[in-house]
């Protein structure tokens, strides 16, 4: 009837609705192809998402569940769910949650919550499934000292309930990025459960723990990235993870990335805020670690450099063998070159000069002039990251480096 008002009149008032009525409004206007109606239905309930979830959550996540092919909506409550999960796993109605839509939400990279915190909201899901399982206490060890041995004493949990609860779980548990969690939280909270997983699983993660070196060999996910934000016209949360990684020494694995732990905070940008070295200076001196980044005219390449100290104006060199410069081409970050500092020119790492931008190495292997476009790459320091003595660049951005490690929650 709902339909039919709007295809005669064009007016349809939804205050004051039942939510239900509403989803199948728009369900309906889809199937009849009321093209304007569906779009005018998904706005509104965008615009009053944070309404909706506080009345209606699990209807809600059920339904984009089930009707994927509503894009704007669906990606607009994911968005609010990821950003703020507590909405979800901390609800009375988490344990109703449907299956689907709980592999729904676990498939999201965005999705802001510790794995590990992850994996027990997933282990009480699994028990509410079944009455069978008495409590999410049911595979606890009671003797500390034999948690992690492989035996079959009275503390582990009874085959009849871990059948039950492997069932329930089998499908969820290929979702959890086991990689990602901190291995000090991994043995109390994983392993007291490690009958669920299958053996080759467990073998693998406690392999890549024990040894930070190997690559995992099972886990087709990337990392979760949270939250994480980045205010930049150069570079994405891939080039950022990619840069991250080499801060931390490691090479880039999003299999064993244990995620964002620094936040990137834009500080300057040539084409807003100028390209002398004055413009450089008032903005990034005495900011901490910076990364300084640009993109190379008429290509993809990207090049820059990694500070671990403070810019200055002191005319100053800086020895350090943190510091690295880089190139690569924005569509082929495998390919990237990381150069680290020659240890026998570490003195010459960093130079700080109030007539120049960002500067690494004595060659100068990377140095940003006073005012232009052109950037000079000797090298001597470091070895070289590209076969040209210099380049003429875009734009350039300069971001802060700032830890953002959390203990992961109990």
């Amino acid at each position: 009837m709902r339909c039919e008002i709007f295809l005669y009149c064009g007016i349809l008032d939804f205050n004051g609705q039942d939510d239900e009525i509403i989803l199948d409004l728009l369900v309906a206007a889809d199937e009849l192809l009321i093209q304007k109606l569906t779009d005018f239905i998904q706005e509104f309930l965008i615009e009053y998402s944070c309404i909706f979830l506080q009345q209606s959550l699990i209807k809600i996540v059920h339904f984009i569940t089930d009707n994927q092919q509503f894009n704007e909506l669906n990606e607009a409550y994911l968005e609010i769910i990821c950003e703020k999960p507590k909405l979800l796993f901390d609800s009375e109605e988490f344990l109703s949650l449907k299956e689907d839509a709980l592999k729904l939400i676990l498939k999201c990279d965005s999705l802001n919550m510790k794995e590990c915190d992850i994996w027990k909201k997933l282990i009480k899901w699994g028990i509410a499934q079944n009455t069978i399982l008495e409590s999410d206490n049911m595979c606890e060890d009671t003797n500390n000292e034999d948690m992690y041995e492989d035996t079959n004493n009275e503390a582990m949990c009874e085959d009849e309930d871990i059948n039950v609860l492997k069932k329930t779980l089998s499908e969820l548990i290929e979702l959890i990025r086991f990689y990602q969690m901190d291995h000090k939280k991994f043995m109390p909270e994983v392993w007291k459960y490690k009958h669920l997983l299958p053996e080759h699983l467990i073998e693998d993660i406690i392999t890549c723990f024990i040894d930070s070196d190997i690559k995992p060999s099972y886990n087709p996910f990337l990392i979760r990235w949270g939250n994480f934000k980045i205010d930049s016209v150069l570079i994405d949360k891939d080039i950022a993870l990619l840069l991250t990684e080499w801060i931390d020494k490691k090479t880039i694995d999003d299999k064993t990335s244990k995620g964002f732990h620094y936040k990137f905070n834009l500080l300057f940008r040539s084409s807003l805020d100028g390209l002398s070295s004055q413009d450089f200076h008032q903005k990034c001196n005495n900011k901490g670690a910076t990364i300084t980044i640009a993109k190379v005219r008429n290509s993809n390449l990207l090049i820059g450099g990694y500070n671990p100290f403070d810019w200055n104006n002191e005319n100053i060199t800086r020895p350090t063998t943190d510091s690295f410069i880089f190139a690569f081409d924005y569509g082929d970050l495998k390919n990237a070159t990381v150069s680290r500092i020659n240890h026998d020119n570490r003195s010459y790492a960093i130079v700080c000069h109030e007539n120049y931008g960002p500067w690494f190495g004595e060659g100068p292997d990377l140095r940003v002039p006073d005012g232009s476009h052109t950037w000079q790459l000797k090298t001597k320091s470091y070895p070289k990251i590209a076969n040209m003595n210099s380049v003429k660049i875009v734009d350039y951005e300069v971001f802060q480096v700032v830890s953002n490690v959390t203990e992961e929650s109990s």
